[in-house]
C-alpha cells in the first residue's frame, strides 16, 4: 500500500456530510447516464480551483472519487460476469 492510498483512506469519511454530498452528486450524474470517463474528467476539473472557479472541500472530492471508484468496480465485475456467462453458454 502506498502512502497516497493511506492518505486517501484517511480522507474517506462517510460520516462527513460533504463526503455524502460528493457521493450523491456523482451518483446522480451516473444515474442520469453520464459516462464514467466524463465524470472522471469533471473530478480533475473540480480539484483545480483555478479552472473550476470553485473550491470544493476535501471531503466532497473524496466522496465523489469514492463513488466513481465503486462504480468502476461494479462496471468491471458486471462485464466479467457477462463475459463469463457468454462463455459458459457457448461452451
Amino acid at each position: 500500500m502506498s502512502i497516497l492510498t493511506i492518505a486517501l483512506d484517511t480522507l474517506d469519511d462517510p460520516n462527513n456530510p460533504d463526503h455524502a454530498h460528493g457521493r450523491a452528486t456523482a451518483y446522480d450524474a451516473i444515474a442520469d447516464g453520464t459516462p464514467l470517463d466524463t465524470l472522471e474528467t469533471r473530478l480533475e476539473w473540480m480539484t483545480d480551483p483555478t479552472v473550476s472557479g470553485t473550491t470544493y472541500t476535501t471531503a466532497f472530492l473524496a466522496g465523489y472519487r469514492a463513488q466513481l471508484t465503486d462504480w468502476r468496480a461494479y462496471d468491471y465485475a458486471h462485464r466479467i460476469a457477462t463475459t463469463h456467462n457468454a462463455w459458459e453458454t457457448a461452451r
